[in-house]
């Protein structure tokens, strides 16, 4: 007799592909096509099963590329009126979860649309695109597939479909409409800033919901951007959670911290921006939903001043014409200085002297004689001249720029830096209010 080798006729056992677009599709239609898992009693055949969940018959409709039974990327999901059939008497290959917030919903399992049977040969791999139908649920924000041994075969991102599914049904009842808002961002700096101190800015936001729909879950995202010669931290950007009532604006309040590196302007800019949690909500005003507000901090270079030069004391009449102060030149690193000074080049008329408090106020006095007197004044040490011309400043009245409890005393003004140039400075010493 001839030898007969048996053919070998493979079979999908898998969920049927769909076609989106045909809404006509029947529940029945789906089922027809699922395999059961053949056995040594019978033959393969086509059973038309009871569905375990029909809902309203909307289904998560992903399509997954299979590199094989086991591995697999996910090609598109999207919100289809068809219902997800039963699955629990076919072959268990795949453990399918819906997942929100880290959680599991709800998990299910189904046939691998990776395996096929072939005769004689039992379940093999055969990779190609393969359909996974799931049970809507508007919270879900991912689809996970794993095999028997529980690792992930695939995962798919369902917020991008949730939401196109809500922006065509706005009228389904598990879509929302919330017109979020960011109705205001303020970034109030100090008046200036001294290189290589850090200051604190904290940045308030004013986040809103107009409805119709709330209370909303939002997500409010806040960045920085700095510019060159200026560093901020935290500079990731965070992300804060929200829940707006409708009409009830919240104030968010964040803290940076600020640094100088490179005098003159520098610029920050803070953004915040509100986004809903959920995907199922739709805002469709998106133009305002983020603001930017821009904050220019002046660095100022770092100064020494000698106030009441030759008195270690400096004694200080609130009630006196004016306080002797020499602000003076030095070399980079001298006294801790980063960079080097010539307090020749001082602009008299855009300089002030104060407590800090009332330079960050834009106060202050000014010089009497509206000029700088150079001259070789004694170092902090009220002894030692070291030969470069320093500028010595007359201000007043004292009373009008300390008060009785201050123990600091400083100068804040603009030096020439180059040509059309004006840079700011800063320095302070202390004081000792004697009447």
């Amino acid at each position: 007799m001839p030898n007969r080798t048996p053919s070998r006729r493979l079979r999908r056992a898998r969920v049927p592909m769909l076609i989106i677009g045909a809404v006509a599709l029947t529940i029945g239609a789906l089922h027809t096509t699922a395999q059961a898992v053949p056995n040594a009693a019978s033959p393969l055949s086509d059973p038309v099963p009871r569905p375990e969940y029909v809902d309203d018959a909307r289904s998560f409709v992903a399509e997954i590329d299979f590199q094989s039974a086991q591995a697999g990327t996910s090609a598109g999901v999207v919100v289809a009126h068809v219902a997800t059939p039963g699955t629990a008497f076919l072959k268990p290959d795949l453990t399918v979860s819906s997942i929100a917030d880290g959680a599991v919903l709800r998990s299910t399992t189904m046939p691998n649309p990776a395996l096929a049977f072939a005769e004689g040969a039992g379940f093999v791999s055969q990779p190609g695109r393969g359909q996974v139908l799931v049970p809507y649920d508007s919270r879900v924000e991912q689809i996970r597939l794993a095999g028997p041994a529980g690792a992930t075969v695939a995962t798919v991102d369902t917020t991008r479909a949730v939401h196109d599914y809500c922006v065509a049904n706005p009228n389904d009842p598990d879509c929302l409409e919330s017109d979020l808002s960011v109705d205001a961002i303020a970034a109030p700096g100090p008046l200036f800033g001294v290189l290589g101190r850090p200051v604190t800015i904290t940045v308030a936001s004013t986040v809103a919901n107009a409805g119709p729909d709330g209370p909303t879950e939002a997500k409010v995202e806040r960045t920085v951007v700095a510019g060159p010669g200026i560093t901020v931290t935290p500079d990731a950007a965070a992300t804060t959670p929200a829940t707006l009532a409708v009409g009830t604006p919240q104030r968010l309040e964040k803290t940076y911290t600020v640094t100088c590196v490179q005098p003159g302007p520098r610029t920050l800019d803070f953004t915040t921006a509100v986004t809903p949690r959920r995907a199922s909500v739709v805002d469709a005003r998106a133009d305002n939903n983020q603001r930017t507000v821009r904050l220019t901090l002046d660095c100022a270079v770092p100064v020494t001043i000698n106030i009441h030069p030759g008195s270690a004391q400096n004694p200080v009449n609130l009630h006196a014409a004016n306080v002797p102060t020499a602000v003076l030149s030095t070399r980079a690193g001298e006294y801790g200085n980063p960079l080097a000074f010539d307090a020749t080049t001082i602009v008299v008329g855009a300089t002030r002297f104060g407590s800090p408090d009332i330079l960050l106020r834009g106060l202050g006095v000014a010089e009497i004689h509206n000029k700088i007197h150079q001259e070789d004044s004694v170092e902090r040490d009220e002894r030692t001249r070291d030969g470069d011309l320093d500028a010595v400043l007359h201000f007043g009245p004292p009373q009008d720029a300390l008060t009785p409890t201050d123990t600091t005393g400083c100068v804040f003004g603009k030096f020439t830096s180059g040509p059309s140039v004006q840079t700011s400075f800063y320095g302070c010493d202390t004081v000792d209010i004697v009447g």
